[in-house]
């Protein structure tokens, strides 16, 4: 039977149409497959395109100017800041609330909401969730933090997995890690972290050995050790390229790096750049290197070089030794 599919993330002001965003991709996958399974899947308000939602966000240059202020109470900060963010949670919530009730919700799992589980009792449909990360770690990793909320944060995310009907997750890394920590009652599903993206096939030449690099400037990617050990790469291969491809809070981090060990002629970070130039830098690739990952990070990244024919060299984490073996061909 046809169903309208409700797919949302619980973060406020969410951009469903940012082309750089992995998470929009990766749901957009989702989307696809539910329409071709003959049902109508949306994100929030998309039949509504003129439709704004004010949810009280503080501007970016008001934001630098508080954590400017409060640099030293960084617990303090973040408490404040998540106060404000619990708040736009509220706000979405109840927006979502005044739409026509939908037969499921699907919902990508972030930091503090119970939107979908709300929703999904509010309209009396099934209700399932996109397990994407253990919520408190990857909070004290991305901010270097807890907060005054650090409860509330850990219960919402208890709180969704035990109400949800069905749980996809990345790996049998982190079904184990659910089951260990919480009572499931819904079924779990494993499937890593894959998307549908124009592929080419790779064709590296002999005149330079390129090292590839597709992602996220995060603290946990460690594109910052991928540049310190380059660096010493170059000494025995001078006319080696690093390839860095992507944004991220720690791009310029990475570049200050690369500026200091002065190795900014055999680095290329062309931040986000087109399909058509990423195809380019896929055929060219001698190898790509997944630097690090947190042990539950999805593969993505690797699924994306594998699809392409590019060798790669990925970190031994938890979830990519469930997926991947070592020396055997992914595919």
């Amino acid at each position: 039977m046809k169903k309208r599919v409700l797919i949302l993330v619980g973060i406020p002001n969410f951009d469903y149409t940012n082309e750089n965003s992995a998470v929009l991709l990766f749901l957009r996958t989702i989307k696809k497959a539910f329409q071709e399974a003959g049902h109508v899947a949306e994100f929030p308000f998309e039949s509504e395109k003129s439709v704004k939602i004010d949810q009280g966000k503080v501007s970016t240059a008001a934001q630098s100017k508080i954590k400017s202020l409060l640099k030293n109470w960084n617990w303090l900060y973040h408490s404040l800041a998540y106060r404000n963010y619990s708040k736009n949670q509220e706000c979405l919530l109840n927006q979502l609330k005044q739409e026509k009730p939908y037969d499921l919700v699907v919902e990508f799992h972030t930091v503090g909401s119970t939107i979908g589980k709300e929703l999904a009792e509010e309209w009396k449909c099934p209700f399932s969730v996109i397990f994407d990360s253990p919520i408190d770690e990857q909070y004290v990793e991305m901010h270097g933090s807890k907060t005054f909320y650090w409860n509330a944060i850990k219960a919402s995310e208890k709180t969704t997995l035990e109400a949800t009907d069905k749980i996809m997750v990345y790996s049998p890394a982190c079904e184990d890690y659910i089951r260990d920590k919480y009572k499931i009652i819904g079924v779990v599903g494993v499937l890593p972290c894959i998307v549908e993206k124009p592929f080419t096939e790779n064709e590296p030449d002999d005149s330079c050995f390129r090292i590839l690099f597709i992602g996220s400037f995060l603290k946990w990617h460690k594109v910052d050790l991928l540049v310190r050990v380059f660096s010493e790469f170059l000494k025995i291969n001078p006319s080696a390229k690093l390839q860095l491809i992507g944004f991220g809070q720690e791009w310029e981090k990475v570049k200050a790096l690369v500026d200091q060990l002065n190795i900014t002629n055999a680095v290329e970070m062309p931040g986000f750049v087109s399909d058509e130039d990423l195809l380019g830098y896929k055929r060219g690739a001698s190898i790509a290197v997944m630097p690090g990952s947190n042990w539950y990070g999805s593969p993505l990244k690797l699924f994306e070089y594998a699809q392409s024919g590019i060798p790669f060299i990925a970190p031994e984490s938890k979830t990519v030794r469930s997926i991947f073996n070592k020396d055997e061909h992914c595919l």
